[in-house]
């Protein structure tokens, strides 16, 4: 599988639910750190504005006593105007000494400590100070028209708040959560007065704290709700993904992504412990099944072959359909016998699917080494044994072996290097003459291509040519030889030597094309050649193809003088009907017909007729593939027009013709 493709599905598959969890925590975790923030603010706002306005009642209460003297004070006014304010507890005034002169009751200030705080504070423009009642805590200082709380006074407040029971204390009607006794220090003239305060924090103050924070919290559920519902959500829509990713539509079982993708990790992870083998299972004659039966029935048919074999997999072990009628299975054996006796019963269990049917079954095998980790390449191995395999050989199970490696290596060969060598004229043009029977002179040549490799050496043709016609490389060769044909002829035309008729194969893959008579002409007349010594070679094969199109460019090419022969005939399955429709001027009778046999043979007498056929049509008759005296005096008998075999030439470079025939 190629990295972009196995991106692509791993995006299509990729786990999301865990980063939505994670993110669920996050966010919650800021929401709440967020609330408790905002609702502390809120709760230090209120204490905030507490401390100012008993800062604000002292102040008032300092400036009464103070302004008509301290002496024209009376107890009972000092007292009414005291309970003006249930939070202030105490008043005293100091003289410069720091001497008590007046107190409306008993409760002090530690002169100690408070002196101590004095020292310690700054005195601003207005005199006022305000100093902790408790030992442990710091100071408030004001600044300004506004009280500011310093840090060490938050922290105070905030050990002091962790103590209270809120829950407690909100369950009564309006009760002290929690105080704090604050003395307030007022310098005026040369006395120092005193205002202890009790700043109580009710419960009513934080009524609207809890609203707010309860609102916060129900938020905070919703969102948790609605946020796991989506990662429920997410969950349901990946695995539908999932399974719909790995699901095959015709069997209904794991298709060939799971196969591949699930094999390759077992083959990873099996470091030997178990032997693997891969079988591409096929069934033969699948698509006459389906025209005798329907083609769904012919998929119901799969999906009941898949059950059947999905039943008896074993663990470690898959099975997958693959492509019409062919099924991968990557099973364990112990022993090549006990694989073979596992296919054996496969077959059996698929049989039993539909017992009143004839069912045909063919096994390509190839088995895994420690060094395998890629499914698709076992599978590919598999069926390559299985189209190597001879389809009439009794033998249902073909095992890949060494040799068909080899051929492998050397078709990846030829394919990469084959591009390289039309460019770089690797290719080289030979020539077999053709003889006249009577005369036995030279009266044309084919042209045949030869593969000079730089490193491989001569390569002979039915080494790359079947490649080629495989691969559709053989419409770039065909071209090429035509060329290199015509500029040849054009070469010999310009030296003044006699011209003979050279014929080029024209492979059948060219005839899918309309304009293959034109395509040609303009090969050829690049090089100003007469289009009479230019023979094209067509096998009767080509015939069964498409066989309108191929009479109808026979006639073109013959329209614009090219001389057109079948070659090979009698080689296949030969139709009497190729001659009848195609108007073709030259055919060659295949080799097979001379080689093990004599003149009196049955063969003989089939070449005699076919010749007696031919003439009958006006066709010329070339017999190739002669390599005896006595082939050559019987051909001159029957009245065969050209001979063409070792008896006269090999095939030779176009040096060795054109020294041989000077």
């Amino acid at each position: 599988m190629s990295k972009s493709k196995d991106k692509r599905i791993k995006k299509y598959n990729r786990k999301r639910i865990w980063p939505s969890i994670v993110g669920l925590f996050v966010i919650s975790v800021l929401f709440v750190g967020i609330v408790s923030a905002s609702l502390a603010l809120y709760t230090l706002d209120i204490i905030d504005r507490k401390l100012s306005e008993s800062y604000n009642l002292s102040y008032k209460i300092s400036e009464y006593m103070m302004s008509d003297g301290l002496e024209s004070i009376t107890q009972e006014e000092l007292d009414q105007y005291i309970e003006i304010s249930d939070s202030i507890l105490a008043v005293s005034v100091l003289d410069e000494d720091k001497e008590v002169v007046w107190s409306n009751n008993t409760y002090k200030p530690n002169l100690n400590d408070s002196l101590t705080y004095f020292d310690q504070t700054d005195v601003f423009e207005d005199g006022f100070e305000v100093i902790l009642h408790y030992d442990e805590g710091s100071v408030f200082e004001r600044n300004g028209d506004k009280v500011e709380i310093s840090d060490d006074f938050n922290q105070t407040l905030v050990q002091q708040l962790k103590k209270v029971n809120v829950e407690e204390a909100l369950s009564k009607r309006n009760v002290s959560i929690f105080s704090i006794e604050l003395w307030h220090v007022i310098q005026y003239d040369n006395y120092t007065i005193l205002v202890l305060n009790d700043i109580v924090l009710m419960n009513n103050d934080l009524y609207m704290v809890i609203i707010i924070f309860g609102m916060m919290i129900i938020m905070i559920l919703i969102f948790v709700i609605y946020y796991i519902s989506s990662i429920v959500s997410v969950a349901r829509s990946q695995h539908k993904i999932t399974k719909i990713l790995y699901t095959d539509m015709v069997t209904g079982g794991y298709n060939w992504l799971y196969f591949t993708k699930k094999g390759d990790k077992l083959l990873r992870r099996n470091h030997g412990r178990f032997n693997y083998a891969m079988i591409n299972l096929r069934m033969e004659k699948y698509r006459s099944f389906c025209t005798c039966f329907g083609v769904k029935e012919g998929e119901e048919l799969l999906e009941k072959f898949y059950i059947a074999l999905n039943k008896n997999m074993r663990k470690k072990e898959l099975i997958a359909h693959h492509d019409e009628a062919d099924f991968g299975l990557l099973l364990t054996y112990y022993n090549e016998e006990d694989l073979i006796a596992r296919i054996d019963k496969l077959e059996e269990i698929l049989n039993a699917v539909m017992p009143n049917i004839k069912m045909y079954f063919r096994f390509g095998m190839c088995l895994a080494d420690n060094n395998d980790h890629e499914v698709d390449s076992l599978y590919n191995n598999a069926t390559t044994a299985l189209e190597l395999h001879p389809e009439d050989s009794e033998e249902k199970i073909a095992s890949y072996d060494i040799e068909m490696k080899k051929q492998q290596l050397w078709e990846r060969k030829v394919e990469n290097d084959m591009d390289k060598a039309l460019v770089t004229n690797q290719f080289k043009l030979y020539l077999q003459p053709k003889y006249s029977t009577k005369e036995e002179q030279l009266a044309g040549a084919e042209a045949l291509v030869r593969w000079i490799h730089p490193t491989e050496g001569f390569i002979p043709p039915n080494k790359f040519i079947p490649i080629f016609e495989n691969n559709g490389f053989i419409l770039q060769l065909d071209d090429y030889m035509i060329e290199q044909v015509a500029i040849q002829q054009s070469k010999w035309l310009q030296e003044g030597r006699q011209l003979f008729p050279i014929s080029v194969n024209v492979s059948r893959a060219h005839f899918t094309r309309e304009d293959l008579a034109e395509h040609i002409c303009k090969i050829v007349d690049k090089y100003n050649v007469p289009h009479e010594f230019i023979e094209l070679e067509l096998t009767e094969s080509a015939f069964f193809d498409d066989k309108y199109v191929l009479i109808d460019t026979v006639k073109q090419l013959k329209d614009y003088g090219f001389v057109v022969s079948m070659d090979d005939f009698g080689a296949g399955y030969s139709s009497l009907n190729s001659l009848k429709e195609l108007s073709i001027d030259v055919l060659k009778i295949d080799a097979d017909f001379f080689r093990g046999i004599d003149s009196v043979d049955r063969g003989m007498l089939i070449v005699t007729k076919v010749i007696e056929l031919a003439k009958k049509l006006n066709m010329k008759i070339v017999a190739e593939g002669i390599e005896s005296r006595e082939q050559v005096d019987f051909l001159a008998t029957q009245d065969c027009d050209l001979i063409q075999g070792y008896y006269f030439a090999k095939p030779m470079s176009v040096d060795e013709f054109e020294e041989k025939y000077n």
